[in-house]
């Protein structure tokens, strides 16, 4: 009889203590907190998703305030990319290479803001960078020898795409 009784209080004591932890006083605001998550995931408030494909770049959303940023490349292809985020009015604005590549040494001095290299195929991975108002362009620079000895450009199969910060 004792034991259960034990039993009985302790069962007791856990729902008072669950009772007053769910109860407190409505009259009183609650205390926003400013600390950040510490993960990221894709669709959280001030993420960009950045699908990547064969050859397509495509920005959710294309247009954010100012501020901090995380970028998740989000490689749903079939062959490796990486994401440039640089500063410019257009992807026509961008020094290019004989290859047809960007050429990043070429950029304006802060114009390239970052970069998540070597985004394999069917994973993601994310960057934070913190942008100032004005145009960007969000591009893959990779390039690859073909069979021929050509060299094949994602930049210049069209793997860009504008985005813009309010």
């Amino acid at each position: 009889m004792t034991m259960r009784r034990g039993m009985a209080l302790g069962m007791v004591v856990v729902a008072a203590a669950f009772g007053f932890a769910a109860c407190g006083d409505d009259d009183e605001a609650a205390t926003p907190t400013t600390e950040a998550p510490t993960t990221t995931v894709a669709g959280l408030e001030g993420d960009v998703t950045v699908l990547l494909s064969e050859f397509i770049v495509e920005p959710d959303p294309t247009s954010v305030p100012a501020g901090a940023l995380t970028f998740v490349a989000d490689n749903q292809g079939g062959e490796v990319h990486e994401l440039v985020v640089a500063r410019a009015e257009s992807a026509e604005a961008l020094p290019t290479d004989d290859d047809g590549a960007v050429d990043e040494a070429g950029l304006e001095e802060g114009a390239l803001i970052g970069e998540i290299e070597d985004v394999a195929a069917q994973t993601q991975d994310s960057v934070d960078l913190t942008l100032e108002a004005g145009s960007y362009v969000l591009f893959c620079n990779i390039t690859e020898e073909e069979d021929d000895g050509t060299i094949e450009s994602h930049f210049a199969e069209g793997m860009h795409a504008a985005f813009t910060v309010t």
